[in-house]
C-alpha cells in the first residue's frame, strides 16, 4: 500500500502560482508509488478551522513542508512525531536541522560532499560538482552545532541537502521544483531523499 504523504503548500488551488512547487513535488514523488497530497498551510494556523492537532497528522506516514509563510507553529506535528522533508529554510531551526537561510540563489551547480548516504547513491550521484540543468532557486543553511550529514552544498560551502542522523529528518534545500527541467538530476534527489526520510514501517 503507498505511503500517504502530507504536502503542506501555500494552498490547495493547483491553478495558484504559489503552489505550483507544491505540486510539482507531489507529482514527483506520486510517479514513484507514493500517494501524496496538497495541505493547506492553515493546517499549522492555530486560528483556523483547518488547524490540525497531533492525531491529524498521525494519519500520514511522512509531510513534506514546501514554501510558504515562515510564522506558523509547528508544534503539533513536531509532537506527532512524523517523519518530515523539510523544504523551506524558515523551519530548519524547529527541527534540529540547521539555522535559518544563509544564501537565497537561483543556481545550477553544486557540491556534493558526501556520496556514501544512501540519499546520494540511491541517486548515483558521485562525490564533487553537479550541474543539475535549468537553475533553480535554493535556499542555503548552517548546520555548524547540528547533528546532520551534509550531503550537497553551494559552491561557497552552505548546505542544500542534509539528512540528521538519527531521525527521519531532512532539509531540501531546492524549494522552487517547478523551475526544474525534466530531466533535472534534482527529481532523482527528492524522490530518494523522500525514500530515505520515509523508510519506516
Amino acid at each position: 500500500m503507498p505511503k500517504d504523504i502530507a504536502i503542506i503548500s501555500y494552498n490547495e488551488n493547483p491553478n495558484s502560482h504559489r503552489t505550483k512547487d507544491a505540486i510539482a513535488i507531489r507529482d514527483a514523488l506520486n510517479s514513484n508509488g507514493y500517494s501524496a497530497q496538497l495541505v493547506h498551510q492553515w493546517a499549522l494556523n492555530e486560528c483556523n478551522p483547518q488547524f490540525k492537532k497531533q492525531n491529524d497528522w498521525e494519519r500520514f506516514d511522512g509531510v513534506v513542508i514546501c514554501k510558504f509563510y515562515s510564522y506558523w507553529t509547528l508544534r503539533e506535528l513536531i509532537r506527532s512525531g512524523r517523519p518530515v522533508v523539510c523544504a523551506n529554510a524558515a523551519y530548519v531551526d524547529d527541527f534540529g536541522l540547521g539555522t535559518t537561510m544563509h544564501e537565497h540563489m537561483s543556481e545550477d551547480e553544486f557540491n556534493v560532499v558526501d556520496a556514501a548516504h544512501s540519499v546520494t547513491t540511491g541517486a548515483f550521484i558521485p562525490a564533487g560538482g553537479i550541474d543539475i540543468g535549468d537553475a533553480v532557486w535554493v535556499d542555503s543553511v548552517q548546520t555548524s552545532n547540528h547533528h546532520v550529514d551534509v550531503l550537497i552544498e553551494t559552491l561557497s560551502g552552505r548546505a542544500v541537502l542534509v539528512a540528521h542522523k538519527t531521525h527521519p529528518l531532512a532539509y531540501f534545500g531546492w524549494y522552487r521544483m517547478s523551475q526544474a527541467s525534466a530531466g533535472s538530476k534534482l527529481f532523482e534527489l527528492l524522490v530518494q531523499t523522500a525514500n530515505w526520510t520515509f523508510s519506516g514501517p
